[in-house]
C-alpha cells in the first residue's frame, strides 16, 4: 500500500514539473518592433513611447530562428525604415524575395537580387537581432506570471498535500 501511495505521489510530481515546464516553452517568445518609418515615432530613432512590441508568430518546426528585422530602403533621396518580425517578412513576397540567405545575430547584409551578374540590392539593407527583447526587439524568456504561480502552487500542493 505504501508503494502505490509512492508511485502515486511520483507520477503526480512528474506531471506537475511537465506542466510546469509547458507553461515556461509558451511563455518564451520574440518580441519586435512592427513599424515603417512613415509612422510617428519609428524612423531612425525609435521612440519607445510611441511604438511598442509585438509578439512574433512561431516559425514552426521547421522555421528555423527567428529574428527581428530592420530594413533600410533607400528610395531616391529618401530612406524608408520597416522593423518585423523575420516570420512576418517571409510571407511578404515583397520582402521574402529580398532576403539574404544569410541571417546572423547581429549581421546587416544587402539585399538579394535574382540577378546572377548583380547577386546584391544595395538599396536594402537586412539588419538582424535577437539577443533581447528591444534591439528592434529580441528574445528572453518571459514567464507569464500566472503561469509561474500555476506551476508553484501545483507544486507545493502535490509535495505537501499528496
Amino acid at each position: 500500500m505504501e508503494s502505490r501511495h509512492c508511485l502515486k505521489k511520483m507520477l503526480s510530481a512528474v506531471l506537475c514539473a511537465f506542466s510546469f515546464l509547458l507553461l515556461i516553452h509558451s511563455g518564451i517568445a520574440l518580441q519586435c518592433y512592427r513599424c515603417v518609418s512613415s509612422q510617428p515615432g519609428c524612423g531612425k530613432e525609435l521612440s519607445i513611447r510611441l511604438e511598442r512590441w509585438h509578439t512574433c508568430p512561431d516559425p514552426g518546426p521547421f522555421g528555423g530562428e527567428n529574428f527581428c528585422v530592420k530594413i533600410i530602403e533607400k528610395i531616391g533621396s529618401d530612406e524608408v525604415i520597416t522593423r518585423d518580425c523575420l516570420v512576418t517578412l517571409r510571407h511578404s513576397t515583397r520582402h521574402r524575395e529580398k532576403l539574404p540567405t544569410v541571417q546572423r545575430q547581429n549581421y546587416c547584409q544587402p539585399g538579394r537580387n535574382n540577378d546572377p551578374k548583380n547577386p546584391y540590392d544595395y538599396k536594402k539593407t537586412f539588419c538582424y537581432c535577437n539577443d533581447w527583447n528591444g534591439c528592434n526587439a529580441a528574445t528572453r524568456m518571459s514567464i507569464k506570471f500566472n503561469g509561474l504561480l500555476f506551476g508553484l502552487l501545483s507544486f507545493l500542493y502535490i509535495v505537501y498535500i499528496i
